[in-house]
């Protein structure tokens, strides 16, 4: 048995995805690359020369256009991808999820992962159903990806960065 070598590290999760089943020997993309951007901030100078409450109000206005668009983007998400999947784990090299679907090895999809949702952070990619497997009773697809945007991959290695900090300080706080 030959062990297979990592170049990305790998994290447990739960996150929500979209899936759609790709035609035969089709990769073409319907979920657009979408830059990792935070929220807009202004510099000091410009909060300072604006009168009183409109920085605030601003703010304001830009959190309720993003919850807008958040839902905007769900509607178009459930038409495009209609597929739920829950993500079991991931890596800037695929993921392993479950569904209420049968799919084939070598089979190619599309899938949408939602990193977060406040602000709403969404990764898309394309690749292919490498195996299937038991676990607790419920069927796991793991997934290869083939076909992705550096912007795609770059947001799901900062996700898992991120979680890889978080288990670090949980148990740095546990052994002390």
């Amino acid at each position: 048995m030959t062990v297979v070598e990592r170049s990305f590290a790998r994290v447990d999760a739960a996150l929500k995805g979209y899936l759609r089943v790709l035609p035969t020997d089709r990769f073409i993309s319907l979920f657009p690359c979408s830059q990792a951007g935070g929220a807009i901030q202004l510099s000091e100078t410009a909060q300072s020369s604006l009168p009183d409450g409109l920085a605030q109000y601003l703010r304001a206005m830009n959190d309720k256009l993003s919850a807008i668009l958040s839902i905007m983007t769900q509607q178009t998400l459930h038409e495009d991808f209609p597929v739920p999947v829950l993500i079991h784990d991931i890596s800037g090299a695929g993921i392993r999820f479950s569904a209420n679907q049968e799919f084939e090895l070598g089979q190619g999809v599309e899938v949408v992962i939602a990193l977060s949702n406040q602000p709403q952070s969404l990764a898309g990619a394309m690749g292919v159903i490498l195996r299937a497997e038991e676990r607790r009773g419920e069927r796991l697809w793991a997934v290869e990806f083939k076909d992705m945007s550096d912007c795609e991959r770059e947001k799901i290695i900062q996700f898992v960065v991120a979680k890889q900090r978080e288990q670090l300080r949980e148990r740095h706080l546990a052994s002390s």
